[in-house]
């Protein structure tokens, strides 16, 4: 199965620019979808990394609602031109890039009434923001989408976003990165995207090492949980691009193959091979301990992808 793309590139592109501000936003807003005028709410969390003065990348979680018969959302990774930043003021932007989705369908079959789409789209954008004096700013969006076989869709989204100042150097782990293992033991909600997003309680634990000053790779017991259409056991590796924020706080992405064994399947499969893609913002409590907040979407070729979102503590060794 590939789960790998250029929304990873682009993060990876960033890494190398430490002497740069970075910003985190968040925007909420109206979807409106092309062939049936239906509107629904979307959501949007975006990190966003300057190169240069007049250009940026971004990366984006976009939930696209709940039309009528999908339930889809999606990462975007987006090329901005901008004008000149300011330190307070107004900047403006036009994005243009690529959307990995995920749709949850109606279908008429008889043994399930959904199917997890996956695909490609293009995405373009357009930005107004208003940067205060502080670290803080206000920001409009408008975003057009148009994936390959599903409908287009317009999205007016308003939010707001904080700036950091980025640490230079490698990313926030012991003074001798190379030396660097975390084991975490986490917990939180797994949800089956289904149209009735039956639910769980997840447990994992993930042993993390760096690779790098900007890469990680964890290898990840997971136990999604007892949910009504899954209950999936299994061991995933993954290869993670990390971002410093600030002192205490750094944010990353990844993703891998990931073994599992579904106790629910009804198709005589005792395992399957399917895709992790992940984020994760770590914040660094002291030199041996860090709380980690993560999402997670296992991407499934027999219709039971999850969202699997946890929180949990680290021991650094």
């Amino acid at each position: 199965m590939r789960i790998c793309h250029p929304v990873l590139a682009l993060l990876a592109v960033s890494l190398p620019l430490c002497a740069q501000a970075q910003d985190i936003s968040g925007m909420a807003g109206a979807l409106k979808v092309s062939s049936t005028n239906e509107r629904t709410f979307v959501a949007a969390v975006s990190y966003t990394q300057p190169v240069g003065g007049y250009n940026a990348v971004s990366l984006s979680y976009i939930n696209e609602g709940h039309p009528e018969d999908h339930h889809r959302d999606g990462m975007a990774g987006q090329f901005w031109l901008r004008t000149k930043k300011v330190d307070q003021g107004l900047m403006l932007g036009a994005g243009v890039g690529r959307y990995f989705f995920f749709d949850t369908a109606r279908t008429d079959d008889g043994l399930h009434n959904f199917d997890n789409d996956h695909g490609w789209g293009s995405i373009v954008s357009l930005q107004a923001r208003w940067q205060f004096d502080n670290r803080w700013y206000a920001q409009a969006q408008l975003n057009r989408i148009k994936p390959d076989g599903k409908d287009n869709t317009t999205h007016l989204l308003i939010g707001a976003g904080y700036r950091y100042d980025g640490v230079p150097g490698a990313k926030l782990h012991l003074q001798n990165w190379t030396h660097d293992d975390t084991l975490t033991l986490s917990t939180g909600h797994t949800i089956v995207n289904s149209l009735r997003s039956e639910s769980a309680r997840p447990f994992t634990l993930e042993y993390r090492r760096a690779a790098g000053k900007y890469v990680d790779w964890t290898v990840t017991a997971l136990d999604e949980g007892d949910a009504d259409l899954a209950h999936r056991r299994g061991v995933a590796a993954q290869l993670w691009l990390i971002r410093s924020l600030n002192e205490k706080v750094e944010f990353g992405m990844g993703g891998g193959p990931y073994l599992a064994w579904d106790a629910r399947d009804t198709q005589g499969h005792s395992t399957r091979l399917t895709g992790l893609l992940s984020a994760t913002a770590r914040y660094h409590v002291d030199r041996r301990w860090v709380a980690q907040v993560a999402w997670n979407r296992v991407v499934t070729d027999y219709h039971r992808d999850a969202d699997v979102l946890l929180v949990g503590v680290g021991r650094k060794f």
